[in-house]
Order: structure tokens, then C-alpha cells, then sequence
């Protein structure tokens, strides 16, 4: 398997990580907690769980998606949460029928 990335890979990475850069460290850390609280309570789980868990704390924040798909890919890079390759389609009105990750606990 090729290590390299693509640019499209790089590209990603470089917009997760300005997505958190400039964040208060409290809500990266209450998004990291949710990611965690939606692996412990859902078989399957989207983006859409931990944005109900977050808001259910703080509201809506601006950029707030980026900064859960951000944390979202991290914790898969760490092994926490694992893509099951499936998709869904959101169910925030807000987000158009927008498609998901399906993620479970790893």
C-alpha cells in the first residue's frame, strides 16, 4: 500500500486542522467527549449523534461541523471509531439531506 499522500489527501488534512485551529480548547475537547459518549451508545453513529450531544451543551457553534468531521477523522486515525463504509443521509433540515459516514465503535 502507497504511504504517499495524494494532494487531495493533504488538502484534507490541512482544512481538518485549520477547522480546530483557533478553537477553544473546551468545545475540541467536549466534541472529542461526544465522539466517545456516541461509540459507547449507538451500535452505528453519524456526525448528526455527536452534533445533538454537543448542542444539548453549548448551542450552535459556528463551524461547528468542520470541527466534528475534524475530530471525527482523528479519532479513526487513533483507532477509537472505524468507518463502516456505509452512508446516510443527515436528518438536520439544515444540512439538505446531506450525506454521512457511518461510523461505529472500534
Amino acid at each position: 500500500m502507497d504511504d504517499q499522500l495524494t494532494l487531495g489527501d493533504e488538502l484534507r488534512d490541512r482544512g481538518m486542522a485549520l477547522a480546530v485551529t483557533n478553537t477553544n480548547v473546551e468545545l475540541v475537547e467536549l466534541v472529542d467527549q461526544a465522539v466517545r459518549v456516541a461509540a459507547d451508545r449507538n451500535a452505528l453513529f453519524t456526525a448528526d449523534h455527536v452534533r445533538q450531544l454537543v448542542e444539548l451543551e453549548v448551542g450552535d457553534v459556528p463551524r461547528l461541523s468542520a470541527i466534528i468531521g475534524a475530530r471525527m477523522n482523528a479519532a479513526g486515525r487513533r483507532r477509537e471509531i472505524a468507518s463502516t463504509g456505509m452512508t446516510t443521509k443527515s436528518s438536520r433540515p439544515s444540512a439538505h439531506s446531506r450525506r454521512l459516514l457511518v461510523w461505529r465503535r472500534a
